[in-house]
């Protein structure tokens, strides 16, 4: 056989055997990842979709974490400074082997300042990095725009941060031309506490500015849930997990958080240590058996 039609057969067959891998979902971010309400939800729709039932899901967001690298003066009290990402991604895509990857960064990358070209290219240089890292460990990443700040009382946002995150995204979704998968999820957070707010002019989508609440989190997972299905050609009109089969997915995804957080390691201070890891295997096996029967 021609040595150009065995290199074809042999890319064709890594490509066949990459298609056909187990699908292990990684989802990576900052404190709101790590809270994992909006990725539980995704979870949930992710397992409702065939062959998915049984798949590898785990949630590595970590508090404070920045994709740029950048961290603010006298950042939590000056007893710490921010993590970065790329300290631990290296560990976390060879341990864990992803075939897929949700990122979600930004709202800690402008480390809370205003707009400024320097602090933007540090983010932009840093999601460059991500992708790159994810594409060489044959993973596909799918990024989302960074979510709202201080939605519920604009005034208290001076220096408009929630226009830094805005700029961010559009830089994000403009990288959609150079075959990016960017998610517009800030776009559809604003429309969607708009709606809530002139439903009921009590609704707070975060107490703190920054964290969403339960609602606002369900939020994350409907925009987010909006890009990925098409993505990957799963069912969009799919409900997420509610009461008994939402609180049990919870658990499993904390386990497995913590559990994988200790394995990789990292540089953040005052997150809880996990189980060892084929105890906290074990215990989502038995976790996820009983949500698939519920």
């Amino acid at each position: 056989m021609p040595r150009f039609l065995l290199c074809v057969l042999a890319l064709f067959s890594v490509r066949l055997f990459a298609d056909r891998m187990e699908p292990r979902v990684l989802f990576l971010g900052d404190s709101i990842t790590y809270g994992g309400t909006w990725t539980v939800y995704v979870e949930s729709a992710i397992r409702a979709q065939p062959g998915m039932e049984r798949a590898t899901i785990v949630n590595m967001g970590l508090s404070s974490e920045t994709a740029s690298g950048l961290s603010e003066p006298g950042h939590a009290g000056g007893s710490f400074s921010r993590p970065d990402l790329h300290e631990r991604l290296g560990r976390a895509l060879e341990q864990f082997k992803p075939t897929i990857v949700i990122g979600c960064y930004g709202i800690n990358d402008g480390i809370y300042l205003p707009l400024s070209s320097a602090r933007k290219l540090a983010y932009q240089e840093g999601m460059i990095r991500f992708r790159l890292a994810c594409l060489k460990a044959g993973a596909k990443l799918v990024l989302l725009t960074p979510p709202l700040y201080a939605p519920d009382n604009r005034a208290k946002d001076e220096i408009n941060y929630d226009g830094v995150m805005e700029n961010y995204g559009a830089w994000l979704i403009e990288q959609r031309a150079a075959g990016w998968l960017v998610i517009d999820i800030h776009s559809k957070l604003h429309q969607a506490v708009a709606a809530a707010k002139k439903s009921d002019p009590q609704f707070i989508y975060a107490k703190d500015n920054l964290h969403p609440g339960e609602q606002g989190h369900l939020f994350m997972a409907q925009a987010a849930w909006e890009g990925i299905a098409p993505i990957f050609k799963w069912k969009l009109a799919t409900p997420f997990a509610a009461a008994d089969k939402f609180k049990l997915l919870k658990q499993n995804s904390v386990i497995l958080r913590d559990a994988w957080l200790k394995q990789v390691g990292h540089k953040r201070p005052g997150v809880a240590g996990g189980l060892p890891m084929a105890e906290a295997e074990r215990r989502s096996d038995e976790l996820i058996h009983e949500y698939l029967k519920k």
